[in-house]
């Protein structure tokens, strides 16, 4: 296990993280801070209840992405998940880490897009 692997395990329950996208115009860097989970192999999960904001648009324009979960760098590639079990288990990962997400699944409120991001190293 990398050592990064090691301190995103640490950060695992730390609530929100940092997402930098490229512009899918501009180019130009472009952070918000989001929900995530931590997966196993060095993989972090998103989501979004609106598919419609920016960081989801540049994430289709361009898969590299930058995540900062406390003092930790990472650099990977995002993908969209698209397939009802994949994003079923990253709706259940919020769920279960966020309690405002159950209690919007409640409400019938699920995310519309799901992002699986395969960590490459710290940044």
């Amino acid at each position: 296990m990398a050592d990064w692997q090691a301190r995103l395990e640490s950060l695992k329950q730390k609530s929100t993280c940092r997402i930098t996208t490229r512009g899918r115009r501009t180019g130009k860097p472009h952070t918000v801070t989001i929900w995530f989970a931590a997966g196993e192999n060095g993989r972090v999960y998103l989501g979004t209840l609106k598919l419609g904001r920016d960081w989801p648009k540049n994430v289709a324009a361009n898969p590299e992405v930058v995540l900062e979960i406390g003092d930790l760098r990472l650099e990977g590639r995002a993908t969209r998940l698209t397939e009802a079990p994949e994003v079923e288990r990253v709706d259940s990962l919020m769920r279960n880490k966020y309690w405002l997400a159950w209690l919007a699944s409640w409400f019938g409120l699920r995310s519309e897009g799901a992002f699986e991001v395969q960590v490459s190293g710290e940044a």
